[in-house]
Order: structure tokens, then sequence, then C-alpha cells
């Protein structure tokens, strides 16, 4: 396998398992725990399952003061995306949150056409518009189910708009030559302190866990959305474009969509599954001929 299709293929399984997000974070929720405390034990269960592995590999774990710094950077971008989604579900459905987060590849294009030199190409503008029209028709933005917040509105394109720029920091900050796992583990234990710091001066510090279900989801979410998606997508940006990768993310809202018929029991109409499949045919748009895969910046 090429090094491309590596990167096609990582993050696909980064955007597969961002997607069971709302599986394990729904019942905490639920469960009256505030959105910082859900987040600091979230990346405390993901920074200690990268950590065993990291220790049981013998990695140097140094990193010097310049790179700590871009991993602050790092981090900040990163909890500011996953705050601003959780509170974008205080004033909007769902469906339309998801929406507005989603829109990080438009941000991602943007940016580039806007300040890297980035050139038009109709392969990836199709792809965006196309993966953007899917996430849109299925999370429900044409159902008419939600009810449109200014405050939800621009906590949902805070929260694309800072995924955006985490992505195309990555490989922008003289961090590609630490591995991704180590990488990773210091972007969420980094952020995870930056929260408890936010924590004290608005909440008086994290709170407790309610009950052992609410732990056992916790770790679930601190492993699989929080660990292994990142991992994937760490390591997807060292070897392809971050548009490509952002892209790629549009499995997330999908792997949500089939975890809420099959395992929430939720229905999914007509319009769901035409947004389902304007997804796939966005991915394979990009996908179709792995091996000619080219970096769209020169």
């Amino acid at each position: 396998m090429n090094s491309q299709l590596r990167g096609v293929v990582n993050g696909i399984i980064s955007g597969v398992s961002f997607g069971m997000i709302p599986l394990f974070s729904i019942p905490v929720i639920a469960a009256g725990m505030d959105n910082v405390s859900i987040l600091v034990y979230r990346f405390l269960f993901g920074s200690a399952a990268m950590l065993a592995i990291l220790l049981l590999r013998k990695t140097n774990m140094r990193v010097s003061l310049s790179e700590l710094l871009r991993i602050v950077l790092l981090a900040f971008f990163y909890i500011t995306t996953a705050l601003a989604t959780l509170e974008c579900y205080k004033y909007l459905s769902s469906g339309i949150a998801t929406a507005l987060v989603y829109t990080d590849p438009i941000w991602c294009a943007l940016i580039g056409l806007a300040f890297l030199g980035d050139k038009f190409s109709i392969k990836l503008t199709s792809s965006i518009l196309l993966a953007s029209l899917g996430v849109m028709m299925m999370t429900g933005v044409f159902s008419g189910d939600g009810t449109f917040s200014m405050i939800g509105l621009l906590l949902g394109l805070a929260s694309g708009l800072a995924y955006g720029i985490y992505l195309i920091l990555v490989p922008r900050l003289k961090v590609k030559h630490i591995a991704s796992l180590k990488l990773t583990f210091y972007v969420f234990f980094t952020g995870m302190w930056l929260l408890i710091a936010y924590s004290l001066m608005t909440n008086g510090g994290v709170e407790e866990v309610p009950d052992s279900s609410c732990w056992l989801d916790l770790a679930l979410l601190g492993l699989i959305p929080t660990a292994i998606s990142n991992i994937c997508v760490t390591v997807s940006l060292k070897l392809i474009d971050s548009t490509i990768v952002a892209i790629l993310g549009a499995f997330e809202p999908l792997t949500a969509m089939v975890v809420g018929v099959v395992i929430l029991g939720e229905p999914l109409g007509f319009i769901g599954v035409v947004g389902g499949m304007l997804i796939l045919v966005a991915v394979a748009i990009l996908t179709i001929n792995p091996q000619k895969l080219k970096f769209i910046r020169k």
C-alpha cells in the first residue's frame, strides 16, 4: 500500500471513529455533566491510552520548548472545536449543528485559496460541494425540524473553522518529524490541562463522574472517538493534503447516522438516504484512483 492510499485509509478510519462520539457522550450529557468536564475526562482517558502504548514501545517522550509551544497552539484549536461543538447542541438540533461543524473542509479550502496559494480544482470543488450538501441533507437541515439560533450558528461555524485551522496547522508547524502517536498524546494531554484551567476559572473545578455507567462511557469516549480517531487523522495529515483529510471526515456524520438508525432506533427518511449517497460519491471522487492521488498543493 503506497503512502497516499494509506493516508486515505487512515482518514476514513478517523471519520468512522469520530462518528461514534454521540454513542458514548449522549448518556453522559443526559446524566447532567457539564461539557468542559466531559472533555476533561475524554482527553484524560484518551491520553492515558496513548501513553500506555508509548511506554510499551519505549518511546522517547522528550520535546523541545519550541515544539511544546506549537503543541499548545494545536491543543487550543482542538479543544476549541470540541467545546464549541458540545455548546452548539444547546442552541440547535443535532442535525443542524453537525452540518455546521462539518464546514471544516470549506474553511480549509477557503484558507488555502486565500493564504496558501492553492488553485481551484474541479475535482476538489465538486467533492466539497457534494460532501457538504450530503451532510446537510443527512442531518436534517432541509427537513425543518430544528430552530435556528444565531448563537448556535456562530458556535457551529466556529467549531468548523477551528478544526479547519487545526488540520492546516499540523503539517505546517514543523512537528511532522514527531511520531504520530506521540504528537497526538501531547495535543490531548496539553488540551486536558487547558480545559482544567478553564474549568477552575469558570466553574470552580471539574465535576465528579456521577456513576459507573458514565465512567464506562467516558472511558470508551476517550479510547475510540478520541485516541484511535486522532491517531489516524494525524497519520493521514502527514501523507495527504489537509483538505482531502477534511473531506474524508464525511464518514463521521455517515457513521453517526448508521449508529442512530441501527443502535438508537432513529428514523431515516429518503432525504437522509440521498445525503448519505452523496457523501459516498464525494469520497469516491477522491479515491477512485488512489495510486494516482497527488498533493493538491504544489
